[in-house]
Parts: structure tokens; C-alpha cells; sequence
């Protein structure tokens, strides 16, 4: 009872950590109802097509250290808000409730789990922009990582390549992670940095 009370605290926390760009967990709005907060299936014609995700593999392997896999992951679709969460849930499972506070003030959009092989895109992902594209191959990196069963450090040693590799996807359209996402490469090293 307590670790919910202390869970459902640390979300609310969250909320309001978020800067004024962008926030971390959305309060339910007029379009967001409590069915929304449910992860919801989407019509096959918003998936993410096989031929994008054997794209997305191929140009990584051949980039990066990581393997060709031709294991796919499952792919589901959730609100920003349900996302938050699961994140925050992860990180309470993960780290302990004394890393919960290391919010890290930008929203949530996108995440993988490792135990289910499953990428989550938020409900407005459509995957026709260079920067929704990039949302998928960041999470494509965390699957062939886990295919791969590498392992790291610490948690977020492993967010390193999977920026790298979003921001190298986006130079190919002109753009990058500063333009796209308000992140830049400093950021990117001192958030995947270890520091125990």
C-alpha cells in the first residue's frame, strides 16, 4: 500500500517537474479520457510497416555495432500520459524509489520493454516524418540491444547509442535531436553517463 501511495506521489511529482516546453506527464485532458490511459491496438494501415522496420534494422547493423536481427518486436500505440507512467513504473522497479526524482523534463514519446519485446509509440505517432521515423529507430536500437543481450553499467549507459543513432538518422533528412527534440549531444553524454 505504501510503495502505491509512494508511486502514485512520484508520478504527480513528475507532473509538475516538467518545464514549460514540455512536460513529462500531461494532466487528463478534454480530448484524454481514463479509456485513453488503457494501451489501445492500432489499425494495421498506422503500424509501422515491415519493409520501415527492416529498413530501420539493416541501416543500423550496418552503422552501429548491432545485430541484423530479423526477431521483430511487437509495437502498440498508448497515451503520453500512460506512457509516463510506465516509465515512472519502470524506474521505481529499476533504480529504487531514491532515482525517482531524476526526472528528466521531457515528455515521454516512445519506450520499449525489454521483457515483452515490445515498442510503445504514442497515440499521434504516424511514422511519415523524419522525426517520428527517428522515434522508431531509437527504440529499435534498445530491441537489437536486448536481442543482442547487451549489457551495460547502468540503465541509462545504454540510451547513449540509441541517441546517436536517432540523431545520424535525422542528419540523413537535414534536421537532428537539437532541431527535432530540443536535445543535444552534451545532453545526450551526461544523461547516459554512469555515476555511481
Amino acid at each position: 500500500m505504501f510503495n502505491r501511495l509512494f508511486l502514485a506521489g512520484a508520478i504527480f511529482s513528475l507532473a509538475l517537474a516538467g518545464s514549460s516546453q514540455a512536460h513529462c506527464c500531461d494532466d487528463l485532458g478534454p480530448s484524454e479520457t481514463a479509456e485513453s490511459l488503457t494501451i489501445q491496438p492500432r489499425a494495421s494501415v498506422n503500424r509501422p510497416a515491415e519493409h520501415l522496420l527492416d529498413e530501420i534494422v539493416n541501416w543500423l547493423s550496418s552503422n552501429f555495432d548491432l545485430p541484423a536481427a530479423k526477431d521483430r518486436p511487437a509495437v502498440a500505440f498508448a497515451s503520453k500520459t500512460r506512457l509516463a507512467i510506465m516509465r515512472a513504473e519502470d524506474r521505481v522497479a529499476s533504480q529504487g524509489f531514491a532515482h525517482l526524482g531524476e526526472s528528466s523534463q521531457r515528455p515521454v514519446v516512445a519506450l520499449y520493454d525489454n521483457k515483452s519485446r515490445t515498442i510503445y509509440l504514442t497515440n499521434d505517432w504516424l511514422g511519415k516524418s523524419p522525426a517520428d521515423q527517428s522515434v522508431l529507430v531509437h527504440e529499435l536500437v534498445h530491441h537489437l540491444q536486448n536481442v543482442a543481450e547487451s549489457t551495460f553499467e547502468c540503465p541509462q549507459a545504454r540510451e547513449k547509442m540509441a541517441y546517436m543513432a536517432q540523431d545520424k538518422w535525422l542528419g540523413r533528412f537535414g534536421t537532428s535531436l537539437a532541431k527535432e527534440f530540443e536535445v543535444d549531444m552534451f545532453t545526450v553524454l551526461i544523461s547516459s553517463a554512469c555515476m555511481n
